[in-house]
C-alpha cells in the first residue's frame, strides 16, 4: 500500500510526466511488480491508474498525452492479465460508451488484450468485451483477412 501512495504522489506532482522522458517512466512500471506480487491491491491499483488516465496534463503536448494514456492502459491490461478482469475492462467499455474517451485508446486497449487473453473466457469477460470488438470504429484497422485474425479468433472462441 505504501508503494501506491508513494506513486501517487510522486506522479500528481505537475511537472513530473514534463521532465519525465522515460517511454514507461519508472514509477508507472513499478506498478506492475505491484499488482504482480499483491493481488490484495488490485482494486487500489485500479483506482490509481483511473485517476492518472482520467488526469488532464495540460503542460504536455496532445501526442504526448496519448502516449501517457496508451502507457496507463498497458498498465490495466496488466492488471487485467493478473486476474483483475472485469473490473479492467468494464471501466474501458464505460469509457467508450461515455464517448469521453479517444476512440485510438480503446482501439490499442482491445488490441492489446487480444494479445494476452486466451480462451475459454467467462460469460461475464465475453459480455463486457464483445461489444468493443464489434465495434468497426475500434476493431476496423485491427481487422485482416490474414490467416491469423485475433478479432475472428475471439469471436469463434466465444461461442464454443
Amino acid at each position: 500500500m505504501g508503494v501506491i501512495r508513494w506513486v501517487a504522489y510522486a506522479v500528481n506532482d505537475s511537472s513530473y510526466f514534463k521532465h519525465n522522458t522515460d517511454h514507461t517512466p519508472l514509477h508507472i512500471a513499478l506498478l506492475d511488480e505491484v499488482s504482480t506480487c499483491h493481488p490484495m491491491l488490485h482494486p487500489k491499483l485500479l483506482e490509481l491508474l483511473i485517476s492518472l488516465f482520467e488526469s488532464e496534463f495540460k503542460e504536455l503536448d496532445v501526442l504526448v498525452q496519448l502516449e501517457l494514456k496508451k502507457v496507463i492502459l498497458d498498465r490495466m491490461v496488466h492488471l487485467l492479465s493478473r486476474g483483475f478482469v472485469i473490473p479492467v475492462v468494464s471501466y474501458v467499455r464505460q469509457c467508450w460508451e461515455t464517448k469521453d474517451t479517444d476512440i485510438s485508446l480503446i482501439r490499442h486497449f482491445v488490441s492489446e488484450v487480444l494479445d494476452v487473453v486466451a480462451p475459454p473466457y467467462t460469460l461475464e469477460f465475453v459480455q463486457r468485451f464483445l461489444p468493443l470488438i464489434e465495434n468497426e470504429n475500434i476493431t476496423g484497422s485491427i481487422r485482416t483477412e490474414a490467416e491469423h485474425n485475433p478479432i475472428t479468433e475471439f469471436i469463434s472462441e466465444s461461442f464454443l
